[in-house]
């Protein structure tokens, strides 16, 4: 059928992808960076959007005597955006996530509206770093943004805007901000207004798979890509990982395994309940306007930031090396953390904050990469089992398996212990499946591919060395799983 780009960001770094469809797809990177980072004239930790630019369009270059290419489209993480003026400028750089900004930030908006409504009027997980935390805390500290902007752009679209000078806003990304009423597919206005945010920035949500406009001439001529088109995909990554998600079974979970964990259950309705504003437990939006019901985990940011201590120290390890050190360990539960502590969420001193917490629960401190890496994967997998019991009981259905897909799923040592404290089968693979269903997506938008189910089809029928790993069922071991199960909850409270 042809070859899409598949421009694939994450918080660590972006890569540029060819993605070939015929009988089956393949993947290959053309170019990858580390996604820039740059303090404000505020003082905030901030996406440099200008370098990212610069970044794409060097990618743009190297890819383009490799052309002819179909489409072009972006996924990105969620929750983070720019503001433009109504010139369609850019009002400052994008503010990370994991600038301190937030802090705070969620009672001071449980105090105005009620944490009830917060879930209840969106289907939103309660997590300070959302988009409705970001733009709370935009009223109360740089108001003047606000006042200057006409347009949010999430950062899919940012990107799409910055290739293409359309602006829109997609529905996949919209449904990560806190702020989309996702069972009534339309943005929650009233909840808005009620927490003194403007709603004139918002925009038409658009279906995954809509042709957002084409590259502009200049970068035409900058790239020698030609007049591609640019297509809005399914733009939250995770929501791309999952098209490209073969479920052996509905009610399977998945765990799109990156930065964040996005541990949850493609289903056609939205789950809004006690079981749901407890374990924070959001409704996002999937291809076709279905519902990702799923849970924001730490993820592998916990070892990103010890790698980068590490190497601070002096002490430099790839990824690999640091699950072999973890694998060497003899006490695989020696340290346990409660991965969604709110102390785990901005960089910088994760090893310290680890160590504190251990300190704190009463636990060995760990202290060499081994015993980092133990704890951080160990820790990752109570907490995957912790809520896929909670996402069975919500979505009603039979789990017969979880599956790992994502960058993560490389990790064998991590889908062990997943598959042996869940008691449940781990699938891990495909490692590509966020750029395989960003492409996915750009095909039926030119009608390439006709359905959803026929993008998986083609999936399973690829060659992507997609690996089994089953539970130790021993009673011995079942035993000991249950007591130590107690022990992670104890972190909890």
């Amino acid at each position: 059928m042809g070859t899409y780009l598949a421009l694939d960001m994450g918080a660590e770094s972006g890569r540029l992808m060819a993605v070939e469809i015929g009988g089956a797809i393949s993947t290959r990177e053309i170019y990858r960076f580390p996604t820039p980072v740059i303090t404000d004239d505020r003082g905030r930790r901030c996406w440099d959007f200008p370098k990212i630019i610069e970044e794409i369009i060097s990618a743009l270059k190297i890819a383009a005597p490799d052309g002819p290419y179909l489409s072009i489209a972006v996924d990105t993480w969620g929750l983070d955006f720019g503001l433009l003026d109504e010139n369609g400028e850019l009002i400052g750089r994008p503010v990370s996530h994991r600038d301190h900004r937030t802090d705070g930030y969620l009672e001071k908006a449980a105090a105005l509206v009620g944490k009830d409504r917060l879930h209840g009027d969106t289907g939103s997980q309660l997590l300070e770093v959302n988009s409705i935390y970001q733009l709370l805390a935009i009223t109360q500290q740089s108001p003047d943004e606000l006042l200057a902007a006409k347009h949010l752009q999430l950062m899919p679209d940012l990107v799409l805007h910055a290739l293409t000078g359309e602006i829109g806003t997609e529905y996949t990304i919209a449904s990560t901000t806190g702020l989309y009423d996702v069972p009534n597919n339309k943005w929650a206005t009233k909840l808005a207004e009620d927490l003194g945010i403007p709603t004139n920035i918002f925009g038409e949500v658009q279906d995954a798979g809509t042709v957002r406009g084409t590259l502009t001439k200049e970068l035409q001529g900058l790239t020698g890509i030609g007049p591609i088109p640019c297509i809005a995909t399914a733009s939250h990554d995770t929501a791309s990982a999952v098209v490209a998600t073969p479920f052996s079974a509905p009610g399977n979970a998945y765990i799109s395994s990156g930065t964040w964990s996005l541990l949850g259950v493609e289903l056609n309705n939205s789950v809004i309940n006690e079981l749901t504003l407890k374990h924070r437990i959001t409704n996002e939006g999937g291809f076709g306007r279905n519902t990702r019901l799923l849970c924001n985990i730490a993820g592998l940011w916990l070892i990103q930031e010890v790698r980068r201590d590490l190497k601070l120290q002096g002490v430099d390890l790839t990824y690999a090396q640091l699950v072999e050190l973890a694998e060497q360990e003899s006490d695989k539960w020696r340290t346990l953390i409660y991965v969604d502590d709110p102390v785990f969420v901005h960089a910088g001193e994760m090893i310290a904050r680890i160590q504190k917490f251990a300190e704190k629960s009463g636990q060995p401190i760990p202290t060499t990469p081994g015993e980092l890496a133990q704890c951080i994967f160990a820790s990752l997998a109570f907490q995957y089992a912790r809520i896929a019991n909670v996402l069975q009981k919500c979505s009603g259905l039979p789990m017969p398996a979880i599956q790992i897909i994502g960058g993560g799923s490389q990790n064998a040592l991590l889908s062990q212990l997943t598959a042996d404290i869940s008691g449940l089968e781990v699938i891990a693979g495909p490692i590509e499946a966020t750029a395989m269903g960003n492409a996915i997506v750009q095909a039926i938008a030119l009608g390439e591919i006709a359905s959803l189910e026929e993008g998986r089809k083609l999936v399973k029928a690829s060659d992507l060395k997609i690996k089994s790993y089953l539970p130790n069922q021993l009673g011995e071991t079942r035993s000991e799983i249950a007591k130590l199960q107690i022990r992670y909850e104890s972190l909890i409270n």
